[in-house]
C-alpha cells in the first residue's frame, strides 16, 4: 500500500508543467559535472523535481556518515532514473506502463521489448534501470552514478553495483519516501 501511495503522490505531482526553483537547478549545478548536468536537464521538469527531492533526502540521510558531502551519491540521486528518457512517456503513459507491467509480470515485460508501438515503449520505461546506466555511461558520467541506475530497482543487484549499502539504502528511502 504504501508504494501505491507514493505512486500517486508522484503522478499529481507530475501533472505541473513548472521548472525546478532556480536555487535547486543551482544547486544541482554545483553538484553535477558538465556532461550529467545536460542529461540531468534532459528531463523533463517533474523528474528534475523530484530527482532534486530524492537527493536533497540522501544528503539529509547520509549526514553524520562517512559518505556525507559526497557530491557522487547526489549525483547518483539526481541522475538514476534517466533512463525512463528512452520510452518517450509522458505522465499518464508512465502511469499505464506502470499497472501493465505489473499486470503482466517480469517475463512477459521482457517479450513486450522485442515488440513495437506502445508496449515496446512500456517496457523501456519498466526498464529504465538498465538503460539509465547506459545513458550515463555514454555522457561520461561518474560511474557510482551508473552503477545506481542500474541497482535502483533491484536489491539482488546492490552488491554487485558496488554502492555501500548504507548509501544503498538512504537512496532507495528517499526514492520511495
Amino acid at each position: 500500500m504504501t508504494r501505491a501511495l507514493h505512486l500517486g503522490r508522484r503522478f499529481v505531482r507530475a501533472l505541473s508543467p513548472r521548472p525546478p526553483r532556480d536555487r535547486d537547478a543551482a544547486w544541482v549545478s554545483g553538484i553535477l559535472e558538465p556532461a550529467e548536468l545536460g542529461l540531468w536537464r534532459s528531463l523533463p521538469s517533474h523528474d528534475r523535481r523530484y530527482t532534486i527531492r530524492v537527493a536533497k533526502d540522501v544528503e539529509a540521510r547520509l549526514a553524520g556518515t562517512e559518505y556525507a558531502g559526497q557530491p557522487r551519491w547526489l549525483a547518483a540521486a539526481l541522475l538514476h532514473d534517466v533512463g525512463k528518457l528512452d520510452a518517450g512517456l509522458g505522465v499518464v503513459g508512465r502511469s499505464v506502463a506502470t499497472v501493465m507491467g505489473a499486470v503482466a509480470g517480469p517475463a512477459r515485460v521482457d517479450r513486450w521489448a522485442q515488440t513495437s508501438g506502445f508496449r515496446r515503449r512500456a517496457a523501456w520505461y519498466l526498464h529504465h534501470d538498465e538503460r539509465g546506466a547506459d545513458r550515463i555511461r555514454a555522457a561520461g558520467g561518474r560511474d557510482e552514478a551508473a552503477r545506481w541506475a542500474w541497482a535502483h530497482h533491484q536489491r539482488g543487484r546492490w552488491p554487485a553495483s558496488g554502492v555501500p549499502i548504507t548509501v544503498a539504502e538512504a537512496l532507495e528511502a528517499a526514492d520511495n519516501a
